[in-house]
């Protein structure tokens, strides 16, 4: 059992001592692949994120970092608070039951690299740092802070993107562990925009990404924080999780050795991780109905899963928030479309979705595991049709490969280019900067943001003008 600050102090052992030459290659090129598909997630956001970054935008101050929506230069905080905000805007991000850390460790990552001119192997080592000490932190913590109401991507990516940016600065093993203490301090975010309908998601990981660049430079300055600020009887496991419980048993276990960043996987759709399989599977039976209409469906899901926030409303919708987390929204589209997109999820007024939506009934099934749904269709002629996922999460690993197809495939909806963006990811780890992923990341982003046939900003798409 690790108390006292054991933990904390093991994981900044571990952040300051990365480096991608020793790292093993398929870590590397997890890495990389991480990178990728956050900054073309990014890029395909860059419209519907409008009213999200025109918010942020306000806070520009001069800086060696670049803004990627608006192109400005920035202090590094200021230009990762707007460039987590865009990287989250479409809720593609990155996947983990421990959260979407990339959107947090990423943008984070990416503005200290270019703050302090570090090679793209220092990115990819700091990258390799943050989704280590996030993911580890949160792995066995995030269901009880999740229950109590607590959005992990904030709660876990602010430790990420403090271990990220303080290798960047160059932190020794004492100031890392105090950069991760304070990290501890500056942690947050909730859940109730699942609840409310709201649209103040984004900006949770725009935050956690600055205040984590904020604790490393407060420890590079000589700040200190207590050191059982995780695991200590007041701290960061105790005050957003369950008293007596032991989370930090395992979170340095073969640390270095094992990589919990392996697991991460994405979304080929802009929803919640949950429904991943929900939409594949009604795309399945839609086709095998053969023109048929949908009766009725169930959708058997693991407890946590459905029940969880968000995941049963069945109207009205009137934002984005509101439709990727509902699963009879994203049932329902996958069944008249045959796809989710994000067009698609922003169509708040599509009537032959919402016919569907009252027809499909979530339910709490404790023998279904997590990620893997049951659905069963009544079809109009009294046929009923079933499917079932099996592959859980393991359908939507993360690789390189995957990261390429899928920068292919937002590329195309978002109207732009990607390949210059892939090619300079591709080169990092033999860049002397990060100026050629800035500068492609960029350009993606005019590209995406010109207006465009087909692609509906979420402020017109609500209005139902082209």
């Amino acid at each position: 059992m690790l108390t006292d600050g054991n933990a904390l102090r093991e994981l900044a052992r571990f952040a300051t001592r990365a480096d991608a030459r020793d790292l093993p290659a398929p870590v590397v090129a997890k890495a990389k692949a991480c990178l990728l598909y956050a900054l073309a997630v990014g890029a395909a956001g860059m419209r519907a994120a409008q009213p999200a970054y025109a918010a942020v935008a306000q806070r520009a101050i001069g800086g060696g970092s670049t803004r990627f929506f608006d192109g400005a230069s920035c202090d590094a905080a200021v230009a990762a608070l707007g460039n987590g905000t865009l990287l989250h805007a479409r809720v593609q991000d990155d996947a983990h039951p421990a959260g979407h850390v990339g959107v947090v460790v990423v943008p984070a990552g990416l503005a200290a690299a270019e703050s302090a001119g570090t090679t793209g192997r220092d990115l990819l080592a700091a990258l390799v740092a943050g989704y280590e000490v996030a993911l580890r932190i949160g792995r066995d913590h995030a269901a009880d802070s999740s229950a109590r109401g607590f959005r992990t991507t904030p709660l876990y990516g602010v430790f990420g993107a403090a271990a990220a940016a303080g290798r960047l600065l160059g932190l020794d093993h004492e100031a890392m562990t105090h950069a991760l203490s304070l990290a501890a301090n500056m942690a947050g975010g909730l859940r109730e925009y699942a609840e409310a309908g709201s649209e103040d998601f984004p900006y949770q990981a725009g935050f956690a990404a600055s205040n984590g660049i904020a604790a490393a430079r407060l420890a590079a300055a000589g700040a200190t924080s207590g050191p059982s600020a995780l695991d200590g009887k007041a701290g960061f496991y105790r005050g957003f999780g369950e008293g007596g419980r032991d989370y930090a048993s395992r979170v340095v276990e073969r640390l270095g050795e094992r990589f919990e960043m392996k697991a991460i996987t994405y979304k080929p759709y802009p929803i919640c991780q949950f429904h991943r399989g929900v939409v594949r599977g009604f795309c399945a039976l839609r086709e095998r109905a053969g023109g048929r209409g949908l009766v009725a469906a169930s959708v058997r899901m693991h407890p946590f899963e459905a029940d969880f926030f968000g995941v049963r409303h069945r109207g009205p919708f009137a934002t984005f928030p509101q439709t990727f987390m509902s699963v009879p929204f994203c049932a329902g589209l996958a069944w008249s479309r045959g796809d989710v997109t994000l067009a698609g999820l922003t169509d708040f007024g599509d009537g032959d979705v919402l016919a569907l939506v009252p027809r499909i009934e979530v339910v709490a099934d404790p023998r279904r595991a997590r990620y893997t749904p049951a659905i069963e269709a009544r079809l109009s002629d009294g046929t009923v049709l079933e499917w079932e996922d099996e592959d859980a999460a393991d359908a939507y690993r993360l690789t390189w490969e995957t990261a390429q197809a899928m920068a292919a495939r937002l590329g195309a909806e978002a109207g732009v280019d990607l390949a210059p963006l892939a090619a300079a990811v591709d080169a990092v780890d033999e860049a002397p900067d990060v100026a050629a992923i800035v500068a492609a990341m960029r350009g993606a982003c005019v590209a995406a943001a010109t207006p465009g046939k087909d692609r509906p900003t979420l402020r017109a798409a609500r209005s139902g003008t082209p």
